[in-house]
């Protein structure tokens, strides 16, 4: 099985080199391609994983460090004087080229922070006086109290900004765009938050909804459209197998309550979706046959699952550290069925009700795919990131222990 996981990362790792923008004449150096599909556009987040993809290049001899280290100085560098931001918080989608603003979306927290948790990887693992100078310049300019209000008497962190009237996910007047008053992919940035010395950062952290749920014999703390990938993002990076917050929530343990219980849905619909099984398993946020979709597990919000029938190999791999034996399982069966495995590891998906495999690959879902199974192989990536001392006065600071 190492074989196959190995390869995962060696192949994860290809990915980000081919599909970012390593143009030095171009103001887009440092952008990776969001969806394979569609070339021209680049996405934050996707080069937050490949940041982080230079340590596993470096680590495992796949790249020469000088190499790594030239790439992440250079996009740290770009990304402060060339990528749209607002009070610090970058774009979510850009032009792959340039770096230019895609259409009119929005300046996305979640994005910057997967951004940042790259950047903070590098930083702390290279030791570089360029890296660490660019990264500094990055994260002193964001405001993050900029992007904290009121709500229902707890300061809460918005989830993104738009100033266009019909600009993406506004509704109504521009600006300050929905909130994270709830559980989801965001843990990353309240350590962050934290770590920074921001005076209520502990209270911002305990801002967010804890909603406990069951389906059959799994309890945890759901969030409200209970995708899977919204349990596993944070855990790339953070490393909380051992750790508990100070109300006693395990997110680690949550999170692998919630695989067993994507699991035990997967298993309990096989009769109605021919993909479906106890090895190929989850319902998270993917490409489709008929496009992107975010598929909902139980419980949620509305009650009712969510699924057309497609398995995401990231909501597989992703499970790596979070459930071995579900993940290595799961693993081994998708990489016998034809035409899965491909150049740069799994595709982004399958369904036999559709008879549809998937031709491409979404950097996010690479980069999920990539750090869990490094974290499997060899932990890297978390252990770079959580020895940053950013990430350890974010810890103590929330009294995570």
């Amino acid at each position: 099985m190492n074989k196959i996981i190995t390869e995962i990362e060696k192949r994860g790792v290809k990915f980000f080199l081919d599909h970012t923008n390593l143009d030095e004449s171009t103001t887009g150096y440092g952008l990776t391609m969001d969806d394979t599909s569609k070339p021209t556009i680049a996405t934050v987040a996707g080069s937050g994983f490949m940041l982080a993809s230079l340590i596993i290049g470096d680590k495992k001899g796949y790249l020469g460090k000088d190499v790594a280290v030239d790439i992440a100085r250079k996009t740290l560098k770009n990304f402060y004087y060339n990528i749209d931001h607002y009070e610090g918080f970058f774009i979510h989608f850009a032009n792959f080229t340039d770096g230019s603003r895609h259409r009119k979306c929005e300046y996305s927290t979640i994005d910057t922070v997967i951004f940042l948790c790259g950047a903070i990887a590098v930083d702390s693992y290279f030791k570089d006086s360029i890296i660490s100078e660019y990264f500094q310049k990055i994260i002193n300019r964001i405001r993050f109290d900029k992007f904290v209000f009121n709500r229902n008497g707890k300061p809460t962190f918005y989830m993104s900004y738009n100033p266009d009237k019909d600009g993406q996910y506004v509704e109504g007047e521009p600006g300050f765009i929905h909130h994270w008053g709830i559980f989801a992919e965001q843990l990353p940035m309240y350590v962050i938050y934290a770590g920074l010395g921001f005076d209520k950062a502990l209270d911002v952290y305990n801002s967010f909804d804890r909603v406990f749920g069951e389906y059959k014999d799994f309890g945890y703390y759901y969030t409200p459209g209970n995708a899977l990938f919204v349990y596993q993002y944070p855990l790339c990076f953070l490393d909380l197998e051992n750790i508990k917050d100070n109300d006693g929530i395990n997110w680690h343990q949550n999170a692998q309550v919630a695989v067993r219980a994507h699991q035990q849905l997967s298993i309990d619909l096989m009769d109605k979706y021919k993909s479906f099984n106890k090895f190929a398993y989850g319902f998270t946020a993917g490409k489709t046959k008929g496009g992107y979709r975010v598929h909902r597990g139980l419980p949620n919000t509305k009650n009712k699952y969510d699924t057309d029938g497609t398995v995401h190999p990231n909501a597989v791999v992703g499970s790596l550290t979070l459930d071995n034996e579900i993940a290595l399982a799961g693993i081994n069966y998708l990489y016998n069925i034809p035409n899965l495995f491909g150049k740069y590891g799994f595709v982004e998906g399958f369904n036999k009700d559709l008879d549809w495999i998937s031709s491409g690959y979404l950097s996010i879902d690479k980069g999920l795919e990539l750090l869990m199974a490094n974290a499997y192989l060899s932990n890297d990536i978390r252990k770079a990131f959580m020895s940053h001392n950013i990430i350890k006065k974010g810890m103590k600071i929330l009294k995570w222990k």
